[in-house]
């Protein structure tokens, strides 16, 4: 005789489970799990594009192949942070550590990467002489010099994290500290982390565009939109987090004279650090269809222009394929 077997869940696991899932764990699970499946596949897709083309003398290639690489580097870790999110903390202070250190290498990397990228693009059309100076050798101690860069800054990010008991589930997290050290940390991620490299990136960019549409053989609203999607995007994807920083420091510098402000600001930032934190892996998951995909689009224009400028150009001319690679293709690799 057959018999159907029930498998019953006990009540105080259902309960249990439903604590656990808080809708911002549940919000910050969802998005980092988007940005894991897509953002993989996408920077996966855009190794395989670059090194199927792959020129050793062109550096756009090497920023694109080590901006891939770092943004794969920090979205790999998300599974484990998913998991501690939902159930808390289950691994070793050591791995903590350890994993803290590679996520801020990771998004440092990838910052600088653009940043790099914005300042070589910029010299690269409007100083070439400059940057041609800079050889093959000096390309290479820029990339080694940005990821030496990026694990200094990670580690006291490193240092400072732990697993903590707050009360509830163990959490890889910020250990306290005094004021002044916790300021100090967080003043450095936001002038490292944001500040400089925005303020890099955008200048660079609007630079170029300024210069290039100046010129009488272009004026282009698509060069307009492009670099306004970059700048934008990157605003957009860390201003987030780099508030709460701020909000942080406020909130240190105002705790003497107003304590209930203070815990106000806490607060807040606790309880909307986990979503906010989000953001940034975010910014992994756009990076490959915003700066490599993209340019996909505009090779078959440039092809175009540049049998035009076979057929246009003179000795006494500005070649014109030197316009259009500066004004239409700020995201392809140009070679000058």
């Amino acid at each position: 005789m057959n018999q159907k077997t029930q498998v019953q869940i006990p009540l105080t696991t259902i309960v249990s489970l439903s604590k656990t899932l808080n809708p911002e764990d549940q919000v910050s699970c969802v998005l980092l799990g988007i940005c894991f499946v897509l953002g993989v596949s996408g920077n996966v897709m855009v190794v395989a594009f670059l090194l199927r083309g792959f020129q050793k003398k062109n550096f756009t290639t090497h920023l694109m192949l080590n901006l891939a690489a770092s943004d794969i580097l920090c979205l790999v870790s998300l599974p484990v942070f998913m998991y501690a999110l939902l159930y808390g903390w289950v691994f070793s202070s050591t791995f903590c550590k350890l994993l803290t250190f590679v996520i801020y290498v990771s998004l440092y990397a990838s910052v600088m990467s653009v940043t790099l990228m914005s300042v070589q693009r910029y010299l690269a059309v409007l100083r070439p002489a400059q940057w041609a100076r800079l050889g093959r050798r000096g390309e290479r101690g820029l990339l080694v010099t940005l990821w030496a860069a990026a694990c200094i800054l990670s580690g006291p990010a490193a240092a400072t994290n732990d697993v903590i008991h707050p009360g509830g589930k163990p959490k890889c997290w910020r250990i306290s500290m005094s004021d002044g050290s916790r300021a100090m940390v967080v003043l450095c991620e936001t002038v490292f982390g944001f500040v400089v490299p925005f303020s890099i990136l955008a200048s660079s960019y609007f630079c170029l565009h300024k210069k290039v549409n100046q010129t009488a053989f272009f004026n282009s609203k698509r060069t307009t939109r492009l670099v306004t999607l970059i700048v934008a995007t990157f605003f957009v994807l860390w201003i987030p987090i780099h508030i709460l920083n701020l909000m942080d420091i406020a909130a240190i510098g105002i705790r003497p004279y107003n304590p209930g402000l203070y815990k106000d600001l806490s607060d807040m930032r606790r309880s909307s650090e986990e979503v906010v934190k989000s953001f940034t892996f975010i910014n992994s998951f756009v990076n490959p269809f915003l700066y490599a995909f993209v340019t996909r689009g505009f090779r078959q224009r440039s092809s175009q222009v540049e049998r035009e400028d076979n057929k246009t150009q003179t000795s006494t001319q500005t070649p014109l394929s030197w316009w259009h690679c500066a004004n239409e293709s700020i995201l392809i690799h140009c070679h000058f």
